[in-house]
């Protein structure tokens, strides 16, 4: 009953709070104009519903504060509050987000912020304990884990970030992942550890009425920052499997939508030579938003979502090798998925591609082979001719 309190209280609570900061940003002049590129929405919108729901989260946590002071000590032992760290790390980083929003400052300081925050969640005890086993409890195993817990923390705060480009696409798709590492880790036992998970999925599930398409409201960095934070911090609790490995996937494929997103922008701007952070409109929400309505483009990657959430509840459930033969299966799956939606190239077009790239290279180590010999012949210059080395024309692909 704390719980589901607690979680009602988030849901109203952002019910009342998000409309409010509309009102307050749409007067101070907290918007996101459109700017016919990467920004195709109507009209100024208000940027900065990520204090709406931290708010309401915090709000929510306090609710069951509160309450917790009314179980049974048998009860009140189990019910795990975040650790303060943990909550301040969180505070830190919607801060900083809002700040963002408002004026945009560089990724480098963006970055240092990141890293304070996680060093805070690391701290409080949200770190990553994979190698702690095989490297004992000395400083080598101490650093592995800082340096894991570093990559995770701030890698899920940039993948939430990235994805939220569409109407209700963040929003939703964080409250499944809430709601699918929440199914872990009671599964596994840990009943205390649902009192993040249920106050911060009241305050998106309340924002995600204001932010569905059409959007009246964007959370912004300050939500989607926040919004990663937390969900890293709670998927770090390690109750989802006994398998040190396992434990770590399993919530990676809760949160697989935001991870392939994440990992297939890093591949394809290294591969056209683009910097890390540059912004294009080729995330996984584009693809679907050029075959369908941004509705259905969102309720696409929300039953993806599902079926991921799905999958790892499963995977918790079963011994590593199942586990491990599920986790394969799900790939093949998920792999087919991307290729019907045009995200990722099927085998046949990488043959293809490959096979273009090996007679474009095999094309120009002949030309290169040949030059050497031409320039050493003399050259007959004839009016109103083109000499033969000057004019190679390339039909196909290879131009």
């Amino acid at each position: 009953m704390a719980l589901a309190g607690g979680f009602f209280v988030s849901l109203l609570a952002a019910f009342l709070l998000v409309p409010a900061v509309r009102r307050a940003a749409l007067r101070a002049g907290w918007v996101d104009a459109p700017d016919g590129d990467r920004k195709v929405h109507h009209g100024a919108i208000p940027n900065v519903g990520g204090v709406a729901i931290v708010g309401a989260a915090v709000i929510g946590i306090a609710a069951m504060v509160v309450a917790r002071h009314q179980l049974p000590p048998s009860i009140a032992g189990v019910f795990t509050l975040p650790d303060p760290l943990v909550v301040l790390g969180a505070l830190g980083i919607a801060a900083i987000g809002f700040w963002d929003d408002l004026r945009e400052i560089s990724h480098r300081k963006k970055f240092a912020g990141q890293l304070v925050v996680t060093a805070l969640a690391f701290l409080g005890g949200a770190r990553v304990m994979v190698f702690d086993g095989p490297l004992g409890d000395g400083a080598l195993a101490l650093a592995v884990s800082a340096v894991l817990t570093v990559v995770w923390m701030v890698g899920m705060m940039n993948a939430v970030n990235l994805i939220d480009g569409m109407d209700g696409l963040a929003a939703g798709v964080v409250a499944i992942a809430f709601a699918g590492l929440a199914a872990v880790h009671a599964a596994g036992g840990d009943l205390g550890a649902l009192v993040l998970a249920v106050a911060v999925g009241g305050a998106v599930l309340g924002f995600l009425r204001y932010n569905f398409a059409p959007a009246s409201i964007f959370m912004g960095d300050s939500g989607s920052l926040f919004l990663g934070y937390a969900l890293a911090a709670y998927a770090l609790r390690g109750t989802a499997h006994p398998h040190p490995v396992l434990a770590l996937v399993i919530p990676a494929v809760v949160m697989g939508i935001p991870v392939l997103d994440t990992a297939v922008s890093i591949m394809r701007r290294k591969m056209t030579g683009k910097p890390l952070f540059f912004p294009d409109r080729d995330h996984i929400h584009h693809r679907l938003q050029a075959q369908m309505s941004t509705r259905r483009a969102a309720v696409t990657l929300y039953l993806f979502g599902v079926f991921l959430a799905l999958g790892a509840l499963a995977m918790a459930h079963l011994r590593w090798r199942e586990a491990s033969l599920t986790f394969l299966a799900g790939t093949v799956v998920v792999y087919a998925f991307l290729c019907y939606v045009r995200y990722l190239p099927t085998p046949s077009a990488i043959a293809r591609f490959v096979e273009r790239r090996r007679r474009l290279r095999q094309l120009i180590d002949d030309r290169e082979e040949v030059r050497p010999l031409r320039s050493s012949q003399p050259r007959v210059r004839r009016a109103g001719r083109v000499a033969h080395d000057r004019f190679e024309p390339v039909a196909g692909p290879e131009r």
